[in-house]
Parts: structure tokens; sequence; C-alpha cells
């Protein structure tokens, strides 16, 4: 074939900055070692992928072409690399598992304790990372499993639906509704919502402001960072505003909120994520011990 990756990778930071000055500095190289990239590619393929006769540097229809598949191509090489990477013999006994908040309370200690016991020859490494980021993060390479709720579908990734939790509302404990077993947004009157930016996680954003509709509530808005559980949390225990929170939360809140179950089905989805291709048998059992373990919490 006579072309190399880094050939394509170098061609690419051309053709992206049509400048071969730039794509050195991009590349950390030198210039003339960009000029010859370029060219030994050229000479492979056969054609010219950049009009050089004008001052400026322009892509030919056959660079067009090569640049839309060369894109293509380098990214299929990082998922190869990625796939035999976890036979390494480290990896095949490391598990790295990023979560959302939320599953950090309940669910991913109880799944590690078990591993412990059960699976003794796996490692585990937990991450948490905000509401929004866990899709993100194993895209990234930097997980193996990941759990959170309304996960991004994912090219070369399986998505599991592990359980429906059921939503409790989180309100002040001196709140006048907070002993109750049960009760109806409707009940809270004009108390503010409490919810991180809708642009953090989209779906899971109005999937709770939907809730609010379906029982004909139109709460104002007041937005957290990242974390509810974090630096506003004092909002709620002052009874200035309320939030809408998976049930595994009940009793990892701080002692000022307690939750109280909302009338109602309401639920909110836990699922699990991981590569597709990822076969190592420990990673497998340990998908299991969620599956178990997600389903005991649902049945709560």
């Amino acid at each position: 074939m006579g072309l190399t990756l880094r050939q394509l990778e170098v061609f690419l930071a051309v053709a992206d900055t049509l400048h071969f000055g730039r794509a050195a500095e991009r590349l950390h190289i030198s210039q003339p070692t960009v000029s010859q990239e370029v060219a030994r590619l050229e000479r492979a393929v056969g054609v010219e992928l950049f009009d050089r006769s004008r001052r400026s540097v322009a892509l030919t229809g056959a660079g067009a072409v090569m640049a839309a598949e060369s894109g293509r191509l380098l990214g299929q090489a990082e998922s190869l690399l990625a796939r035999v990477r976890l036979h390494e013999e480290s990896r095949l006994r490391t598990a790295r598992i990023v979560a959302s908040p939320s599953v950090v309370n309940r669910l991913l200690p109880a799944v590690v304790s078990r591993a412990e016991l059960e699976l003794p020859a796996l490692t585990t490494a937990e991450l948490a990372v905000d509401t929004g980021q866990v899709s993100a993060t194993l895209a990234a390479e930097l997980a193996d499993i990941g759990l959170g709720r309304f996960l991004d579908e994912a090219p070369g990734y399986r998505l599991e639906r592990l359980a429906d939790e059921p939503v409790r509302v989180a309100l002040g404990r001196d709140h006048p509704l907070a002993g109750r077993a049960a009760l109806h947004l409707a009940e809270l009157g004009d108390l503010p919502l409490l919810s991180w930016p809708r642009e953090q996680h989209p779906r899971y954003h109005d999937h709770v402001l939907g809730l609010c509709a379906e029982r004909g509530v139109d709460p104002p808005v007041l937005v957290s960072p990242p974390r509810i559980v974090g630096s506003r949390l004092y909002l709620l225990a002052r009874n200035r505003a309320f939030s809408l929170v998976p049930g595994s939360m009940t009793g990892h809140l701080t002692g000022d909120v307690t939750t109280v179950r909302l009338e109602g089905r309401a639920t909110l989805p836990l699922e699990m994520q991981w590569r597709a291709d990822d076969r190592r048998p420990l990673l497998g059992a340990l998908r299991d011990l969620f599956r178990q373990e997600a389903a005991a919490l649902a049945a709560d």
C-alpha cells in the first residue's frame, strides 16, 4: 500500500488548517517534515492532494475524498488499538467504573463490596463525574463501565436499562409535608424546584420537568451547580426549594433533608453502558453483579 497512519495524521492536520506551518505547530514537528510526509503520501496514492498553484493552500477533489476517508480510517485505527489493549495483562483484571452522583450513594458501594468477596482477582477503580458526563467519559476511554441515567447511545457501546427507580421528593426535614408517607406536587404551592442547568443534561432535566407537568404544576426552577447534593443543598434544608431525586438517595442526604414518596407512578432509569466488544470474563461477572444489585434496589 505504501502509506502510513502517520502520513494520514499529518495530511489531516494540513487539510484542517490549510497551512503547512500551522499544521507543523499543531503536531509539534518541523514544517519541512510536514511537507515531506505529504509528498510521500501523494506519491503513494499517485495524485495531488493539495492545490499549491496559488499563494493559499486548497484541497483538490482527490484531497477532499482523502480527508473524509482518512478521518474514518484513523478513528478505526484508534478503536482497534483500544480493543487490543483490553487484553493487556493488567487490563484483564482491572475494571474502571464511572458513575453519576446518585449512583455513587448506594449501588456502587454495594457492588464494589460484593466484588471484593466474589471476584477477588478483579481490581476496581471508581470515578464519580457530574450528571451528564458518564457517556463522554466512556467514549474518551477513561472507564470500562458507566452507570447513570439517560445515558447517550454511542457506536460501539452497549446500553442496558438496569432498573426504574421510584422518584422521591427531597424536602427540608422540618417542612410541614416532610412527615407524610406520600405527597402531590401541587401541595408544595409555589416552592421552587432545585435542578442543574438544562444544558448539562437536557433529557434528564426535561424528564424531571415532565413529571411536574404531568401533575399539573409548573414550578419556578432554581439552577444549582452540577451536583444538587453539593453547595446548594442548604436551599432544601431551609425549605426554600424542593428537588426530585431517585429513591436510592434516601438516607444519603444531609440530616436536615429528607425524602417523601411522590404520589403516582414516577421513575428514573438506572442504566449501564460498556464497550460492546469487551469480552473480559471478570468484567462480564462484574456487570452481572450490577444487574443483581440494581434489581434489589428497584425492589425496595
